[in-house]
């Protein structure tokens, strides 16, 4: 049987996408399907977590063998998606983002069967733009926003800076501080 996935996002209420796929094929099969129809890149990180109606979290379905069975995960080349949806309104959660917790949002809302002539999985239908893959799609760091500056990040605190304010002397000079007492106060104060 194919399963006809409805993938929609809550940062683009025009946005939607209808996957369809055998049942036999894997999460890593429609990790795909869904990197291809939103023309996604393949480098970023993904899970798919199985879903209840109100969109809550349960099992997490990894894009790497996570090694660590407490954690519960299952990889996507080894799920099955018929294992852990089957009915119409299964609801599985596509996090797409990590850093940002962005997700798309995939309910199963048919099952049909399976045409000779189609190639799956395939996007039968496409509307609206998908959210942008990452928020900072320019692939900015920190080390861009110095060179934007002028600013050589190497040169922000040079050893020297450190030796002339009296870092790595033993805070100072003296085993406590250098003229500090054992809780790390001043002994000069006006009484």
């Amino acid at each position: 049987m194919i399963f006809k996935i409805r993938v929609v996002s809550d940062e683009n209420e025009l946005f939607h996408r209808v996957i369809e796929i055998s049942e036999d094929d894997t999460f890593e099969s429609l990790h795909k399907a869904i990197l291809q129809a939103c023309e996604y890149k393949e480098t970023e990180m993904a899970s798919f977590f199985i879903s209840n109606d109100d969109w809550d979290k349960g099992q997490e379905i990894t894009l790497f063998d996570m090694g660590d069975d407490e954690l519960g995960t299952i990889p996507m080349q080894k799920a099955k998606i018929k294992d852990f949806i089957s009915e119409k309104e299964d609801k599985i959660i596509y996090q797409f983002d990590f850093f940002g917790d962005r997700a798309l949002f995939c309910t199963l809302v048919d099952i049909i069967a399976k045409q000779a002539k189609k190639k799956y999985p395939i996007c039968s239908h496409a509307t609206g733009n998908p959210p942008l893959q990452k928020i900072n799609d320019g692939e900015e760091d920190i080390n861009d926003l110095f060179n934007e500056t002028g600013i050589d990040d190497d040169d922000l605190f040079s050893d020297e800076d450190a030796d002339e304010l009296g870092f790595g002397d033993e805070f100072g000079g003296d085993e406590f501080g250098g003229g500090y007492d054992d809780f790390g106060g001043s002994n000069d104060y006006d009484y």
